[in-house]
């Protein structure tokens, strides 16, 4: 397969085109396309929502190679094209076919859209940052889809911020506004010195693909650049070289122009296989370019003069080369060994070689689901079982203060953005996470509900409500998963996100009634199970769509999971979330944190059970002994007192006898002096301030008659 660019300059026609003549030249260009449908979403919401961001994004919406040729031919034509039209299937984003255009319902904001457009359009563009970021706040558009729409906009300077870039971890993290977009762009460039973006682009796609081009064992090899040997360089193309020269730089490919060196022996050009790296050089010295080998036309019978070795370009800087070039021509990427060794350690080429091996590194295949073209449901399967997503029926469970609904709150904002949930709940993550989770929330992707006693079926799905204005009429009412799943459905490339908080505190079976089925991931929607049932209420057939995830938190202390009914249990993933001392100060004020929340957690396991320990969130902010002093009197005391039904003795005993309980100085004298009575310390005491009290808790155990009158 020869490396085929030609969409470029075709499509940088369209855009030209577009830009020149605006607004009105659009939507009569639009109406005219021939669409292999007769109901086009993008002509549905009016003139003026034909905006130049949604119809790129429309047309290169996935519907198979056959439909996508049609309308693009027809494109050509309509728009009158100067540029030959590609043969070769674009290498543009395939939308999913939902969420194709920039507003929703003809809700968008066109001045915005098309002043964003005509400044991404120039050759070199100057982007307005609070333009770009306003059109972020337009509903339905986020980062990946605004970038890869600009990418198609200007394929010649702007990169898409989505997975394909995202095939080495560090260009992952997350994008936000315009200012972090840059930065991300930039950072990526400089790992491909003079490559143009769409190159960029292209072959970090091959990375994903379920055989990367570079993998573990790819061998290098060189080539000369004076193929003729004859001091003429067909790297590029100079006036000394014939016009039909075919370079190495603008075609993509590599050749050798002799048959047999002078030892008489073959050049072994049939060797080198996809994947492996190239390395050009013009004489002994000065480099060319480096390139990675995606099919190699050499017949493998014998040397053709009219063959090509087709390559990814990922360095086309000049640069001196460091040392010898050697004797050996192929080789493995290893250190010190003749021409390798003289381009890893060539300034020019270093940054392309510590590339390599970072990919070397990360090949294991990103996970392809086979599916046919269009399909909208096998893309959501493919984004639901992301390695690092939780499953989409998660419960975390556990004791009070473990941190159960931050954690949900992070889980929810790592789905949505397709992130490592452990990485956002991360102390230092706290404050980028709730500024997501706002976000996302005001968008109406993420809902947040709380289980209780009197919680519904009504409340949750649907149910008819009294409206008390003027004559007494009732109206149905659509519950919060009932709505959310309805968002979800609507828009399913995007992932939806509703936490149950105290899930357990609500009678589950009760509140979900017949659609807890429905919830299992072979029963939604689109999968092979997909299972729907006719709600009560309105009457109307209901699944749950692929895209939903819900996640519930449930404290241990209130109800013991052995008791939560097996029907959620058999459909819920169950995540234990323990107390876990590291979250805690080692020293306040001379007192070490972490040892006295695991000592009392050690003795209430003893004397209860280890549902009902002590977590760390009630000591996590906890800096100075008046802070620890609070937390003790207002938090962690009282949570004793509930687990113990005030038993003193036993609370006495999970303090190790410390000085916050004492002897009750008003009890009788004759009272029974095997069951003193007990009470806790008035708050005003010192001895709550005082270091050595909280110390004692996990001191070793003295006597326990010399501690009970203190």
């Amino acid at each position: 397969m020869m490396i085929d660019y030609s969409w470029v300059p075709w499509l940088r026609d369209l855009v030209a085109e577009i830009a020149e003549n605006g607004e009105d030249y659009l939507v009569k260009k639009a109406k005219a396309v021939r669409w292999t449908k007769d109901d086009v979403a993008l002509l549905r919401y009016g003139d003026e929502n034909i905006d130049p961001l949604s119809f790129l994004y429309f047309l290169a919406r996935d519907r198979g190679d056959e439909m996508l040729h049609s309308e693009l031919k027809s494109v050509h034509e309509v728009f009158s094209i100067a540029a030959e039209y590609p043969e070769s299937v674009p290498f543009i984003p395939r939308p999913s076919g939902v969420n194709t255009l920039f507003h929703q319902g003809g809700k968008g904001r066109p001045d915005l859209v098309w002043r964003l457009f005509k400044q991404a359009a120039k050759e070199s563009p100057q982007i307005s940052s609070s333009d770009f970021d306003a059109t972020l706040k337009i509903k339905n558009v986020k980062i990946k889809k605004l970038t890869q729409t600009l990418f198609m906009v200007n394929p010649n300077y702007f990169l898409p911020a989505d997975d394909t870039n995202g095939v080495l971890p560090e260009f992952r993290k997350n994008v936000g506004n315009y200012d972090e977009y840059v930065d991300r762009m930039e950072a990526i460039k400089c790992e491909f010195p003079g490559c143009e973006p769409y190159e960029i682009n292209t072959f970090l796609a091959t990375q994903r693909e379920k055989e990367p081009l570079i993998a573990k064992g790819s061998c290098s090899f060189h080539v000369r650049s004076d193929v003729e040997r004859d001091g003429e360089d067909y790297w590029e193309k100079t006036e000394a070289l014939p016009k039909d020269a075919e370079t190495f730089k603008e075609n993509h490919v590599v050749y050798t122009g002799r048959e047999h060196n002078s030892k008489g022996q073959p050049y072994p050009v049939k060797k080198p296989k996809r994947g492996d790296i190239v390395m050009v050089h013009f004489g002994r010295s000065e480099g060319r370019g480096i390139g990675v080998v995606e099919e190699n036309g050499y017949n493998p019978d014998g040397w053709r003069p009219a063959k090509r070795i087709s390559v990814y370009w990922i360095n086309k800087n000049r640069g001196r080369l460091d040392g010898q070039l050697g004797t050996q021509r192929f080789r493995r990427l290893v250190p010190n060994r003749g021409r390798y060794q003289a381009c890893r350690n060539a300034d020019a080429y270093k940054v392309s070689f510590d590339l390599i091996e970072r990919l070397q590194s990360s090949s294991e295949p990103s996970p392809q689901p086979d599916r046919e073209p269009g399909s909208e449901v096998e893309e959501m399967a493919q984004a639901k079982y992301d390695d690092h997503l939780p499953s989409l029926n998660t419960v975390l469970f556990g004791p009070p203060g473990t941190g159960k609904t931050w954690e949900a709150i992070s889980y929810a904002v790592a789905i949505i953005d397709g992130e490592d949930p452990s990485e956002l709940a991360k102390p230092e993550k706290r404050e980028d996470v709730k500024e997501r989770f706002a976000k996302f929330k005001e968008q109406r992707q993420i809902e947040f509900v709380t289980f209780h006693q009197n919680y519904a079926y009504e409340d949750f799905i649907e149910g008819i409500r009294p409206v008390l204005k003027g004559d007494l009429t009732y109206k149905l009412y659509k519950g919060v998963f009932r709505r959310i799943c309805s968002r979800a459905r609507k828009h399913n490339e995007d992932r939806y996100v509703l936490i149950i908080d105290e899930i357990n505190r609500g009678n589950i079976a009760k509140i979900f009634g017949e659609l807890i089925t429905l919830v299992e991931p072979s029963k939604r929607l689109g999968e092979k199970d997909e299972a729907t049932a006719t709600l009560p209420y309105s009457q109307k057939s209901f699944g749950v769509p692929s895209n939903l995830y819900i996640v519930g938190t449930m404290n241990t202390a209130d109800r013991s999971i052995a008791l939560l009914d097996t029907a959620p249990r058999r459909r819920f993933d169950f995540i234990e979330m323990m107390p876990d001392p590291t979250w805690v100060e080692e020293d306040i004020e001379g007192v070490d944190g972490q040892k006295l929340l695991t000592d009392i957690n050690v003795r209430i396991k003893a004397e209860l059970d280890r549902e009902h320990q002590i977590g760390h969130t009630y000591l996590i902010e906890v800096k100075t002994i008046e802070h620890l002093a609070r937390a003790f009197q207002h938090s962690i005391l009282p949570l004793l007192q509930e687990y113990f039904y005030d038993d003193w003795e036993k609370i006495q005993r999970v303090l190790n006898h410390n000085p916050f309980i004492r002897k009750d100085p008003a009890a009788p004298s004759d009272g029974d002096p095997g069951r003193p009575m007990l009470e806790l310390l008035p708050r005003s005491d010192e001895q709550w301030r005082q270091a050595e009290s909280y110390q004692k808790i996990y001191a070793q155990r003295g006597s326990a008659e010399g501690n009970e009158g203190s």
